[in-house]
């Protein structure tokens, strides 16, 4: 009967052969299958009449063709695509509302502002020039808060495209987890399971687009999947991930439920949750930390050149700063430094008096209260209530926070030769130092320990800064034309004259003081209390024109001198978008805004070369797979055609078995 036991074993391998070619033939278009070859072995043979004879084929399975190791990497790059692309994505949506060309953004609406307060050095008290800065701080504010508004959106969309990816991830897995049970059933009975493991493996390749995943192969075809190093599936049982904000932060996080596991990772790459979690916890993050950086720069030296300045309804009656959360200064946002607040009062009788007020870091708000309510003025007037500090003055007194120059010496140390005969020394000018001085006069002549007027003689006059660094030496002797200013230092003027009985004598060593404030708030407690400030807020979500210069363009700070005709602050405020910043890492804001969007730009352009990338590769990749697992329709044709052949032959040798055993059994018979 070996005859026939050979025909049926051919029968039956060309039959299985021409099935699993009708398989790969019907997936052929089907992503992601691996062709499928039949495994045929010679049949063992059987010793008969002394020979032994072969006794057919033996069908020994089904052999799927896969390269593991170029699916793994397809799976990587697959993820890392994935990943980019929705970087990308939001990437292009950032750069839509930072970006200058279609409409005049952020970077215009600083130049504007900055450029406002400018022309308005030029005509303070123009009231149209006015409305143009209220106009264009307006415009400015509202830029950085639409920016902060995009941002703060975006988080919401991150923060819900990663709940919906965690729901599909945790859906997959479960999947997963399912086929690893109904392959594992199917391979310890000894089935054949590769279109299992291929959709097993479609199910793995829509995972890794989900999130970066590491793949473990198991026996009877299982796998363990972990993402991000989280186990999410294990043989047949499968976990589930959560996303949490991390409260310290804010950042995401990736942990296995339930919430009070105290496994999570915050560092999760590949897919879109890898893409969200650098979106979120880096991109967004740094994004949202320089705007507010960038506004609240803006905020702080604005509102402190702002505070020590007046505009054209002159000094103050009264001010109120805004509700402070804080009671020691040390924790206000921006720092207050250890320093000295200078105001300026002025009396019923028009007299003008300078006071100076110690600020130290360890100082209370309700400690600052007190020291400014002891200056005379506005005692009794000024107290913290609410939160809010209020300063007031006395009936008829009048204040403010001008620096500049006292237009009288200080320290004054003259020696007449007879009584009557000190000359009269006025001081004068608009101050340019950015520093708070008491500059040193001396005088000096020859030969030494003489006395001469005003214009005769050899005399000069020594002026020191606070170090001690000689800055100017001036003649006042033979030469000089009495009432005549001589310019000393940073604007300084020095005129002497009589005193209307006596031309004025000077001895050798004669001296006094200049006091020069380039600030009158050296401590910036002014601005983070909010008095006299331009905008409100703290960072470019809440930043604003603050209601008390909105109210009158008469309000707007120009003049930081002592007469409060100058335009110092209005050209100092003009600087500021120029003007390098220690709190932005020494670069003006108009370099820093436009590091920000050439760090976008970046970014974009990073990311997009990440992505040509890994599709470039991933193409590249599926290439190769194709040619080692891809099925080939005309390769297929040709098998199948060799199998009907193999089935057809197999039939006219039964059939010729059959004849023969006719034959034999005619004679026998």
């Amino acid at each position: 009967m070996s005859g026939y036991e050979i025909g049926i074993s051919g029968l039956h391998a060309a039959q299985k052969a021409l099935d699993v070619i009708g398989n790969n033939i019907a997936n052929a278009a089907t992503e992601g299958y691996h062709r499928q070859e039949v495994i045929l072995r010679p049949a063992d043979p059987a010793y008969t009449n002394g020979q032994l004879i072969g006794q057919g084929v033996d069908f020994a399975g089904v052999r799927r063709r896969i390269s593991e190791l170029l699916d793994s990497q397809i799976l990587s790059q697959d993820s890392t695509l994935s990943d980019m692309s929705k970087q990308l994505d939001i990437l292009r949506s950032i750069e839509t509302v930072f970006s200058e060309l279609s409409s005049p953004g952020l970077s215009t609406a600083m130049d504007n502002f900055f450029s406002a307060f400018g022309e308005l050095s030029l005509r303070p008290w123009d009231t149209s020039l006015q409305s143009t800065v209220l106009s264009s701080a307006q415009t400015l504010t509202n830029q950085f808060r639409n920016a902060a508004s995009v941002i703060g959106s975006l988080y919401e969309s991150t923060y819900t495209d990663a709940l919906s990816a965690a729901e599909k991830i945790n859906q997959l897995a479960e999947q997963i987890a399912q086929m690893n049970t109904t392959i594992y059933s199917q391979s310890v009975r000894g089935y054949d399971s590769s279109n299992l493991l291929d959709r097993r493996d479609s199910l793995l390749t829509e995972l890794g687009q989900l999130i970066g995943i590491s793949v473990v192969s198991r026996e009877y075809g299982q796998v363990d999947v972990y993402a991000a190093g989280l186990p999410l599936v294990n043989g047949t049982n499968a976990s589930e991930l959560e996303v949490r904000l991390l409260p310290s932060d804010g950042n995401y996080n990736l942990a296995l439920a339930p919430k009070d596991t105290e496994l999570y990772v915050s560092q999760v790459s590949g897919g879109q949750m890898g893409g969200l979690f650098a979106l979120r916890n880096d991109i967004l993050f740094g994004l949202s930390d320089d705007l507010d950086g960038l506004a609240e720069a803006v905020i702080s030296e604005v509102n402190k050149l702002h505070a020590q300045g007046v505009g054209s309804l002159g000094s103050f009656t009264d001010l109120t700063g805004w509700t402070l959360s804080q009671t020691n200064i040390s924790d206000f946002v921006p720092p207050v430094s250890d320093g000295v607040i200078y105001v300026r009062v002025t009396a019923p009788d028009g007299t003008v008096a300078r006071y100076e007020v110690a600020v130290s870091a360890s100082d209370t708000v309700q400690d600052i209260a007190d020291a400014l309510a002891a200056v005379p003025g506005l005692e009794d007037n000024t107290a913290l209530e609410g939160g809010r500090l209020k300063l007031a003055a006395n009936s008829g007194y009048k204040f403010d926070f001008l620096g500049g120059i006292l237009p009288a010496p200080t320290a004054l140390n003259l020696n007449p030769p007879a009584a009557g005969d000190s000359p009269v020394i006025s001081i004068s000018g608009i101050y340019t130092g950015t520093e708070n001085q008491k500059y040193t006069c001396r005088v000096d002549t020859v030969p030494p320990g003489q006395s001469y007027s005003i214009g005769s003689g050899t005399m000069t006059l020594t002026v020191e800064d606070g170090a001690g660094n000689p800055v100017a030496t001036l003649n006042i002797g033979e030469g000089y034309e009495a009432g005549t200013e001589l310019s000393a230092e940073n604007g300084i003027k020095i005129k002497f004259s009589g005193n209307g009985t006596s031309p004025g004598y000077l001895t050798d060593g004669d001296s006094f003081q200049i006091d020069a404030a380039g600030s009158s708030d050296t401590s910036g407690f002014l601005a983070a209390a909010g008095i006299n400030c331009f905008f409100s807020g703290s960072d470019a979500n809440s930043i604003g024109v603050s209601d008390y210069a909105a109210g009158s363009g008469g309000r707007i700070a120009f003049a930081a001198g002592w007469e409060g005709n100058d335009v110092g602050t209005a050209l100092a405020i003009s600087r500021i978008g120029k003007t390098s910043l220690a709190s932005l890492g020494q670069l003006s804001p108009a370099e820093y805004y436009r590091g920000l969007v050439v760090g976008i730009g970046e970014k974009i352009s990073l990311t997009e070369m990440r992505c040509e990338s890994a599709d470039g590769i991933g193409r590249s990749l599926r290439q190769q797979r194709d040619e080692a697992s891809g099925v080939d329709i005309n390769d297929q044709a040709m098998q199948m055609l060799m199998f009907e052949r193999i089935f057809g032959a197999m039939a006219k040798y039964m059939n010729t078995v059959s004849d023969s055993l006719d034959t034999i059994m005619s004679l026998l018979s």
